[in-house]
């Protein structure tokens, strides 16, 4: 009895030990996920910009700013137990609209029930911010996104980056839209939210095609929160990173000239210019 029992206590013995050591050895990567899904900041800051991009997506960027959000684990001490908060569900994403100005359309629906997300929203300010990085030829107008602030469609909107109006695509750089979206029961509906990003296109390089094609990769969603009625000495903003699934790619065909087309353009150009400069004058002269 004695002597058939000691292969099977011996194979128990090493299971375990093998369970106990994948155990150990996949902690530390699992901790490391939720160091990056879970950060604090305070509330001072307002925008989370390049600082959360080197943090959740280990992007390197020229400022890091916010040294809280790569070792906050005592900040956030306290803050995230025994609270339910609210899990991504769904996110769609299309580009809608014709020609050189478009809308980046976003719908969210968290994976909460109702009452739930009412609950956790009666207890905490919670915002959902998106930080779209847009590609090359593609911005934001900041100004014409304060207007959406000062209509209360977003909390709060930046662009990083450049900001440049009036470059070409050969001459700017790319920019990073963060929009804050204020979450409260009046702006969900079956906790579904959709936003609306008025972009524009810039004039891309000439091309034979009579085209340029432009692709958005995957945004980035967050949920930020913290108690209501809170001292302002302690405030602390919760981040958490909603791990969006990545989404299909939205591609814009921007129209572009032709360089075969350069001689004629230039020449009908500089023709249409003297009659009208020679008219101006000539009326000058006459009258």
């Amino acid at each position: 009895m004695a002597v058939a029992g000691g292969p099977c206590l011996l194979t128990v013995a090493l299971a375990a030990a093998w369970i106990s050591a994948a155990a150990a050895s996949s902690s530390p990567e699992q901790a490391g996920r939720s160091q990056k899904s879970i950060n604090c900041i305070p509330c001072s800051r307002t925008y989370i910009g390049d600082e959360y991009l080197y943090t959740f997506t280990d992007q390197l960027t020229p400022h890091r700013g916010l040294a809280e959000m790569s070792d906050s684990g005592e900040l956030c001490k306290g803050l995230t137990d025994a609270v339910e908060v609210p899990t991504l569900s769904e996110l769609h994403r299309q580009l809608v609209g014709e020609g050189s100005h478009r809308r980046l359309v976003y719908s969210v629906k968290f994976g909460a029930r109702q009452d739930a997300m009412v609950n956790f929203l009666d207890g905490y300010d919670a915002h959902l911010v998106i930080i779209e990085k847009l590609p090359n030829g593609v911005f934001a107008d900041p100004f014409e996104l304060q207007h959406f602030v000062e209509r209360k469609v977003f909390l709060d909107v930046a662009v990083f980056g450049d900001t440049n109006l009036e470059l070409p695509s050969a001459l700017s750089n790319r920019s990073t839209v963060e929009i804050h979206f204020d979450l409260k029961p009046s702006t969900l509906t079956n906790c579904n939210i959709v936003i609306d990003l008025p972009l524009h296109a810039r004039y891309p390089p000439l091309d034979a095609s009579g085209h340029a094609t432009v692709e958005f990769g995957s945004p980035d969603l967050l949920l930020r929160y913290r108690k209501k009625e809170i001292s302002s000495g302690s405030c602390l903003w919760v981040l958490k990173d909603l791990e969006a699934a990545p989404v299909e790619k939205a591609a814009w065909r921007i129209p572009c000239g032709d360089e075969a087309h350069i001689g004629f353009v230039s020449s009908v150009t500089f023709l249409s210019a003297l009659v009208c400069s020679m008219s101006i004058v000539l009326a000058i002269l006459v009258f």
